[in-house]
C-alpha cells in the first residue's frame, strides 16, 4: 500500500498502479471492525496479494438474519510457477491454506469479487425483486472451490513435471 503496488508480486510489473496509501491500521486474521453498526470479521486469505482478506458479517431483514461472506476465491492469477515468484516464496503454502481454511467456513450467502464466480447473473436478473435466498448456496461455493482446488492442483503437478524435464 505504501507504495503504490510497486512491490506486488505481480502488479509491480506494471510499475505504481495506485497512488500510495498511509494505513491508520492494519488488520490480522479474525480482527474485528465494526463500522456503524455492523461487525464485520476479516479472514486473511492472502493469495492474490500478500493482504488480501475475505470478510464475514451478519445483516438482517424484516424475516431473519444472515451470516454473509464476501469471499477472496483463490483463482491462480500468475502463469509462473509458484517457485518462479521469487517476491512471494510462500504463495503455494498460502492457496493451499486458503484452499483448506474455506472449506470449513460457515455462513448462509456468499459473495465474491467476480459475478461469474457466484452466478450473479443467474441469481439476480435485472428486474428481480428483493430476494436474498436467491444467495444462499453452499453447493455453489463448494463447487467453486472444488474446482479452484483442482486449478492449484494441476499448477503443483505441472510444476513438479518440469524438474524431470
Amino acid at each position: 500500500m505504501t507504495d503504490g503496488g510497486l512491490t506486488d508480486y505481480e502488479l509491480g510489473k506494471y510499475g505504481r498502479t495506485f497512488a500510495p496509501v498511509k494505513a491508520d491500521c492494519l488488520l490480522h486474521d479474525h480482527d474485528v471492525v465494526t463500522p456503524g453498526n455492523m461487525r464485520l470479521v476479516t479472514l486473511h486469505h492472502p493469495v492474490h496479494s500478500k493482504g488480501s482478506c475475505s470478510y464475514l458479517f451478519d445483516v438482517e431483514d424484516d424475516k431473519r438474519s444472515y451470516k454473509d461472506l464476501i469471499a477472496n476465491m483463490p483463482s491462480i492469477i500468475i502463469d509462473r510457477k509458484f517457485s518462479e515468484v521469487k517476491a512471494y516464496s510462500a504463495i503455494a503454502d498460502y492457496y493451499a491454506y486458503v484452499l483448506t481454511h474455506m472449506k470449513s467456513l460457515s455462513f448462509d450467502i456468499w459473495l465474491a469479487s467476480h459475478a461469474s464466480q457466484f452466478n450473479l447473473h443467474s441469481k439476480h436478473l435485472p428486474g428481480d425483486g428483493y430476494n436474498p435466498e436467491a444467495f444462499i448456496d453452499r453447493a455453489g461455493f463448494d463447487a467453486e472451490l472444488a474446482q479452484l482446488g483442482k486449478d492449484y492442483d494441476k499448477k503443483l503437478e505441472e510444476q513438479r513435471m518440469s524438474l524431470f524435464i
